[in-house]
């Protein structure tokens, strides 16, 4: 793998199984357990950066 493309993190194994579902039944066809990191971190940051540190 490419270290300048990707890095790995560790996670527990409860938040691997929310991961797990939310990838296999949040869309309309299960991606993959990367693509549902990336598309919540990324909705996560546009937020953040709309929204400030805080939310009300």
């Amino acid at each position: 793998m490419n270290p300048d493309k990707f890095k790995s993190v560790a996670i527990n194994i409860a938040t691997y199984k929310l991961l797990e579902e939310l990838s296999q039944k949040k869309f309309e066809l299960p991606i993959s357990m990367s693509k549902t990191v990336e598309f919540y971190i990324t909705k996560a940051h546009e937020d953040f950066k709309k929204n400030g540190k805080s939310k009300s």
